[in-house]
C-alpha cells in the first residue's frame, strides 16, 4: 500500500545530502548559468521564454536556463532526483501542494529578508491566503504567482435558456444544483443517458466536504489526525455519489468509460452536459473550442447548512538553498512572480493573479467569457489547502481514492467506507 511512498522517502532521505553536495559545487554565475524548473502548458511556457529573453537582456552576462517538466508526479520525481544528485535547480516552480515535500526538508530559502530589503514588494500585496500556505513559521519560502479557487461551475446557457432554467446564481445552494441538473438528463430510446445535468473535471468531493463544514485532518498545517469520519464529511461524499446513482445527473465511472474516454471537459464542449465544475484554468481552452453556445461561470454551491468553501490550487517561485548567486535568484524570481509576470499571466485568462490589485485590474476582468469570473475575486476567502503533510498524496492516492471508487460506483455508501478507512490512515500515518 505505501510502495510508491516508500519510494517517495527514499529518494527525499538522500535530498539533504544532495543539498550539501550542491554547496560544495554545482554552477557559478556572475556571466554564466541560473537553472530554473518549471512546468507548464502552452500559454505558460510561451510567456515564460518571453520573460526570460527579456530579464537576459536587462541582466546582460546572465543566463538563465528553463527545464520544463511535465506537471505532477514527473515533475516531483525529476527536481527530487536532481536534488538527490546534487545537482538542484537554483530557481524553483512551486505549487500549494508539492510546496509540503520542499518544506519538510528545510531546503527552499527564506524569502522573508529579501522581502523586508525589497522597496518595490510587499507580502500585502498578494492575497493573504496564498501568503500563508507559503509561510511556515514566520518564514515566507515561495513567492506566490497564482492563486487558483476550484469554485468554477461552467454553465452552458444555450441549454438553460433551450430548457426555460433560471441561470444559476452565486447564492444557489446544492439542492438548487440538483434540482437545475434534472432538468438536463436526457435517455435515448434504450434507456441509454445521452446527456447529463453535472459534471466534475475529475472527483472534486473536497468541495462537498469542505463547504458542508467538514475537514481532513484536525489542522491543516500541523495535522495530528485524519478526521473524515465525522457527519458533515460523510453526508458531503454521500451527496455526490447520490447525484450519480440515486439521481443519475452525473456519469458513474463505468459510465465514462463507456464514453470511449471522452473527458468531462469535452462532455461540456460537446454539450452532453449543462454543467462542469473545475477551476478557472479551463478558459483558455473553452475559448477556443466552444463555438456554438455562450457560457458563463458561477460559484460553487453552498450547502444546505449556508456555507460555502472549496479547495484551491496556486503557484509560486522559490529560491533553492543551494543557489550560487541568491540575490540574482531573487532578481529572477521577482521578475516571474512579481507585476510584469502576474500582468502577463492574467492576460491569457488561465490564472487569478496572486496580486489583489492585479486581479482586480481590467488585465484580468478582461470583458472576455466567463464574464462572471469577477466572483473569484470573493471567492479566495472561501478556499481551503489541503493537509500540508508529505505523505498526504500517498494517502490520497493509495487509500481514500480506491475506497472513494466503491461509493461512486454504488457498491459501498459513504458511512461505512469513511468509518473503515479513517482508522487506518491514523493508524498508518498518525499514530506513530
Amino acid at each position: 500500500m505505501r510502495r510508491g511512498f516508500l519510494i517517495l522517502l527514499a529518494v527525499l532521505s538522500v535530498l539533504t545530502l544532495g543539498f550539501l553536495a550542491g554547496c560544495k559545487g554545482g554552477l557559478k554565475l556572475g556571466g554564466e548559468t541560473l537553472r530554473f524548473m518549471y512546468w507548464g502548458d502552452t500559454s505558460e511556457i510561451t510567456i515564460i521564454k518571453e520573460m526570460i529573453a527579456k530579464f537576459e537582456k536587462e541582466n546582460p552576462g546572465v543566463k538563465v536556463s528553463a527545464e520544463r517538466a511535465p506537471s505532477g508526479p514527473p515533475y516531483m520525481e525529476k527536481v527530487l532526483t536532481q536534488f538527490a544528485g546534487g545537482s538542484a535547480p537554483d530557481v524553483l516552480f512551486v505549487e500549494v501542494n508539492n510546496f509540503k515535500e520542499f518544506a519538510s526538508k528545510g531546503v527552499l530559502e527564506d524569502l522573508t529578508p529579501y522581502i523586508e530589503k525589497d522597496p518595490n514588494l510587499k507580502t500585502t500585496d498578494f492575497y493573504p491566503e496564498i501568503i500563508d500556505r507559503f509561510t511556515v513559521g514566520k518564514s515566507l519560502f515561495v513567492l506566490p504567482r497564482d492563486i487558483a479557487p476550484i469554485c468554477c461551475v461552467y454553465y452552458n446557457k444555450k441549454m438553460f435558456d433551450a430548457t426555460g432554467v433560471k441561470y444559476p446564481t452565486d447564492s444557489w445552494n446544492w439542492n438548487d444544483l440538483l434540482k437545475m441538473a434534472k432538468k438536463f438528463v436526457k435517455k435515448d430510446s434504450n434507456g441509454v443517458p445521452i446527456q447529463y445535468g453535472y459534471v466534475d473535471d475529475w472527483p472534486i468531493w473536497e468541495a462537498f466536504v469542505y463547504s458542508n463544514g467538514g475537514a481532513m485532518v484536525d489542522n491543516t498545517k500541523n495535522p495530528t489526525k485524519c478526521v473524515m469520519d465525522k457527519k458533515a464529511v460523510i453526508d458531503a461524499v454521500q451527496f455526490r455519489a447520490d447525484m450519480i446513482n440515486k439521481y443519475a445527473v452525473m456519469p458513474s465511472p463505468s459510465q465514462m468509460t463507456a464514453m470511449g474516454g471522452m473527458g468531462t471537459g469535452d462532455m461540456f464542449v460537446s454539450e452532453k452536459v449543462a454543467m462542469f465544475f473545475s477551476g478557472l484554468w479551463k478558459t483558455p481552452l473553452f475559448r477556443t473550442q466552444i463555438t456554438g453556445f455562450d457560457w458563463d461561470v458561477v460559484m460553487f454551491p453552498k450547502s444546505p447548512k449556508g456555507e460555502r468553501a472549496f479547495p484551491t490550487g496556486g503557484s509560486g517561485y522559490a529560491i533553492v538553498k543551494s543557489a550560487k548567486d541568491k540575490e540574482m535568484a531573487w532578481k529572477l524570481v521577482t521578475y516571474l512572480a512579481g507585476a510584469e509576470g502576474q500582468k502577463k499571466l492574467a492576460a491569457t485568462g488561465l490564472a487569478q493573479p496572486a496580486m489583489k490589485k492585479i486581479a482586480e485590474s481590467k488585465l484580468f476582468l478582461d470583458g472576455l467569457k466567463p464574464l462572471h469570473k469577477d466572483m473569484l475575486l470573493s471567492a479566495v476567502k472561501y478556499v481551503k489547502f489541503a493537509p500540508l503533510m508529505p505523505e498526504w498524496e500517498e494517502i490520497n492516492v493509495s487509500m481514500i481514492a480506491p475506497a472513494f471508487d466503491k461509493i461512486w460506483n454504488g457498491k459501498d455508501k459513504a458511512a461505512t467506507v469513511l468509518k473503515k478507512i479513517v482508522p487506518e490512515i491514523n493508524a498508518n500515518y498518525f499514530e506513530k
